[in-house]
């Protein structure tokens, strides 16, 4: 590695070839809390586009420190990049990811496996070439033309030029159109060579300034999660709060079929421990409590891998049929107020979790309503039952179900008793939405016209109902009147008798939840028991 890259304290215009070699050298880093690479291939098409043609594509900001030391990807679109030597002044990008990670993956030449990096900001793009008959630059070559070139050629004369002799020498192709083409390809080839790149750094050794300054840069261009920002905001020498949240899930076992919460949710519990408004993203107060409190970091993800469990035992049998995802939020950080070794009471909280989803609490997340939802949690699971907050919708009457379509809620969480008595439970968790399938073509997603099944085996569904096979229907709400009216092809009565049985079954669950007692505040014990959805 060079002693110093092509820039020091001072903006330096940078042509395209030697920059990507400082990339390859490790000279620049991409820190860990910078956003993925997001582009997609148009966006990315465009960039080169204007390289091409001499449309300035804007500076790259980096800072240089050498006090400080981030951690970072190990590659960039999923080539290795070299770690700066100990002592060494880094530069670390602040601004420019999307557009440097394009370049470099768009011009970088074919990799060995050996340097393949393990933890990239990116898998590796699909290659961009410049196909000469089109003149223009294109996503992927399938059929391997040889007038579709690999764009590292258009870094390398002799290389470039070593092609085409090679073309004309095999005779596959008339001189003059060899010609034409090449005629082409070097003005690409003079285009990136002489393309000019800012690069600005921010000499510093002052962590609060370059935060300040990547959140300032990074407001614009493609939105910024809320996770990366505080993360960006949040950085120190000893502290890394997507690594924090990395290390705490790693070092919890799941229940089967659940996995890890995403960044935000797990972000969410913190900022609901931390006194936050969860709803909205409060930026300095936040992150200043974090750095208070950066022992913090983990609780979050204990208290959700708690959740889960008890969501797996009491409350769902695949997390696809969770109803609401503020219902595990709200939980896990209600569950940070029960102290150690004092049980929570389980009844009270399949009761809390079916009626939220029968009243459709949590359709909006209005802030008031969900700070009032969760004010009355935290008292029910520590035996405090209160009564239900006037401000939410209640009602203690049973409702019909209002389709089986898998992005309503409460037929999400319908669904998912359905599957536990079918035994497709492996399917609602494998296939989500598409475990459900409509029998009759123009009936829509009507209850009576869905049908937890695979749809590849649709025809068996419907043998069966035509030979009666209740074996194979068992769990599926089909009694004698459904197939006497499917018998008759009177499918208009099979639909309203299928929906009947499924809305007794759904009646007779809410029945369970005691809605009446729970609006009023009373314990469980005094809620009638009718099992889990």
């Amino acid at each position: 590695m060079s002693e110093s890259p092509s820039y020091v304290s001072q903006p330096q215009v940078v042509d395209l070839p030697k920059l990507l070699a400082d990339v390859r050298a490790g000279h620049i880093q991409v820190p860990r809390f910078q956003r993925p690479f997001v582009w997609e291939d148009e966006r990315r098409v465009e960039l080169l586009r204007s390289l091409r043609v001499g449309i300035p594509i804007g500076s790259l900001l980096v800072w240089r420190t050498s006090q400080n030391r981030l951690r970072c990807f190990d590659g960039i679109a999923g080539v290795s990049i070299p770690a700066p030597p100990v002592g060494q002044t880094v530069s670390y990008l602040l601004d420019g990811h999307q557009r440097l990670t394009t370049l470099f993956a768009a011009f970088a030449s074919p990799q060995p496996a050996s340097t393949v990096a393990s933890v990239s900001d990116s898998d590796t793009p699909e290659p961009i070439f410049f196909d000469l008959e089109q003149d223009d630059f294109v996503v992927g070559n399938p059929t391997g033309a040889w007038s579709c070139l690999p764009l590292h050629l258009f870094l390398e004369a002799v290389a470039l030029r070593q092609h085409f002799r090679n073309k004309e020498r095999d005779g596959s192709v008339a001189t003059k159109e060899v010609d034409r083409l090449q005629s082409i390809a070097e003005g690409v080839l003079y285009a990136m060579q002489w393309c000019r790149i800012p690069v600005i750094p921010l000499s510093t050794d002052d962590v609060e300034l370059a935060t300040r300054t990547f959140h300032r840069v990074n407001s614009q261009g493609v939105a910024m999660t809320e996770v990366h920002m505080v993360a960006a905001l949040t950085w120190g020498d000893s502290f890394d709060l997507r690594e924090r949240f990395e290390q705490a899930w790693s070092s919890h076992t799941l229940p089967q079929r659940w996995k890890p919460s995403p960044e935000q949710q797990t972000l969410n519990v913190l900022k609901g421990l931390l006194g936050m408004d969860l709803a909205r993203s409060p930026g300095a107060p936040l992150v200043r409590r974090i750095r208070e409190k950066p022992e913090m970091a983990a609780r979050p993800v204990d208290l959700l891998a708690r959740t889960m469990t008890l969501a797996a035992e009491l409350l769902v049998h695949t997390p696809n049929a969770v109803p609401y995802q503020m219902q595990v939020t709200l939980t896990a950080i209600a569950l940070h107020d029960v102290p150690d070794g004092i049980p929570v009471d389980k009844e009270w909280l399949r009761r809390w979790w079916g009626l939220t989803t029968a009243w459709g609490s949590f359709a909006s997340a209005a802030t008031h309503r969900v700070q009032a939802a969760l004010k009355h949690l935290r008292a029910g699971l520590l035996g405090k039952y209160e009564p239900w907050p006037n401000l939410l919708y209640h009602s203690s009457d049973p409702s019909p179900l209002p389709s089986l379509e898998l992005r309503n809620a409460r037929a999400r969480y319908f669904a998912d008793g359905y599957a536990a008595d079918c035994g497709s439970a492996d399917l609602l968790h494998q296939r989500g939405n598409r475990a459900v399938v409509s029998l009759l073509r123009g009936e829509g997603t009507r209850p009576g016209n869905r049908f937890l099944w695979e749809s590849e085996r649709i025809e068996q569904l419907t043998q069966a109902l035509d030979g009666e096979n209740l074996d194979a229907l068992k769990g599926h709400f089909i009694d004698a009147e459904c197939l006497h009216a499917w018998r008759l092809r009177n499918f208009s009565d099979f639909l309203a008798s299928r929906e009947a049985l499924m809305n007794q079954t759904e009646r007779h669950w809410f029945e369970g939840l005691n809605a009446k007692a729970f609006i009023q505040g009373r314990p469980a014990a005094e809620a009638s028991a009718h099992g889990t959805h």
